[in-house]
């Protein structure tokens, strides 16, 4: 083909004999493409052309369009068939693999320390956050203590930011801290296995401290910081007995409050309506947790009762002496006197 020439413009041809000047396809019968020649040469001018033979489309053959229809439509019986066999044998292979690592996984686990108990577990640095983040207490403050019994405290209003160490009297009596912003989430105890951080406790504004003890605990730091919020605005008082339920904005002020047991024995439960994530109804409820057995002297500081709140007291006892009995005194601090939105923040 080297040398060869496109028949109509005398261009280069590629591999399939197409000019690469004007595309004519020169693997074509000469005799229909010859530059100033046609079929009609040699004929004489009152010749007629046959139409079926020049102008009629060549017909497919059926069998060609019968097989075209197969393709396009459902399977080959057979083949389905086999592809599901092939299927098979693929899964077969796939779990038979699958058996035998996870048999040696097995035996490393039982016979070697892939699955060690928990004696070498390992606890989280409930700090490293603070680490990429870069983000420390002050060095610089006072000496400072604090006696705290059972209640939410919000650091920089109730209790100040810094370092602290909690001195607990009871082994399961717990400190729980809550930050969101430095990832911090805590819940130590003396009787805890391994490490607890109850000497350790990097309390920055805005986190949530829960003390859950029956006697109150000794917080210390040298390093404390200053205090914001503002004084609470309630002033009156309330004292209830025996089964009742309360609801704040009705019966008693919205706000934050402190309760004490004064005698008896009973539980305590504050339900606060909050709206599900599906819809806008208020039937979820989020309880403060009050609801163990509260007897004389015990104490729980700053309850917080927004509106619709409901204060909930039960002692399912028939001796009206021993009847649980409470007061509810106005908290000396608060955060804000949008008790809604302050719930939202720390406490939900």
């Amino acid at each position: 083909m080297f040398g060869e020439r496109c028949t109509l413009c005398g261009g280069k041809l590629d591999s399939k004999k197409i000019c690469k000047e004007c595309g004519l396809n020169n693997s074509k019968s000469e005799k229909y493409y010859k530059i100033n020649k046609s079929s009609c040469d040699r004929q004489p001018m009152t010749h007629v052309h046959e139409e079926q033979e020049v102008s009629k489309p060549v017909k497919k053959p059926e069998q060609k369009k019968v097989k075209y229809e197969k393709a396009a439509g459902s399977a080959n019986p057979k083949q389905k068939k086999g592809s599901w066999a092939a299927k098979l044998v693929t899964a077969f292979v796939f779990l038979s693999v699958a058996g035998t690592i996870i048999g040696s996984l097995a035996e490393i686990g039982f016979d070697g320390d892939l699955f060690s108990d928990s004696d070498s577990y390992e606890r989280p640095d409930p700090y490293e956050s603070l680490y990429e983040l870069g983000d420390e207490i002050p060095v610089n403050g006072s000496d400072e203590e604090f006696e705290l019994p059972a209640g939410k405290y919000i650091v920089g209003v109730h209790l100040p930011e810094g370092d602290y160490t909690a001195d607990i009297a009871g082994e399961y009596d717990a400190i729980r801290v809550e930050d969101d912003e430095h990832s911090i989430y805590l819940y130590e105890y003396p009787a805890m296995e391994g490490e607890n951080y109850l000497g350790d406790l990097r309390l920055f504004d805005g986190a949530l401290v829960e003390v859950l003890a029956d006697d109150p605990v000794l917080f210390t730091t040298e390093n404390a910081q200053e205090l914001s919020g503002m004084e609470n605005p309630l002033k009156k008082s309330y004292e209830f007995s025996g089964d009742t339920e309360k609801t704040a904005g009705v019966d008693i002020e919205a706000g934050a409050y402190d309760l004490k047991v004064l005698e008896g024995w009973g539980q305590v439960n504050v339900q606060v309506p909050g709206k599900t994530e599906e819809t806008e109804d208020t039937e979820e409820t989020d309880d403060f947790q009050l609801d163990y057995g509260f007897t004389a002297g015990m104490e729980y500081r700053n309850i917080l009762l927004p509106e619709g709140a409901k204060l909930v007291l039960t002692d399912d006892l028939e001796d009206t002496d021993e009847r649980l009995r409470i007061s509810l005194t106005p908290s000396p601090r608060i955060a804000s006197t949008d008790y809604t939105q302050t719930f939202e923040n720390y406490y939900r």
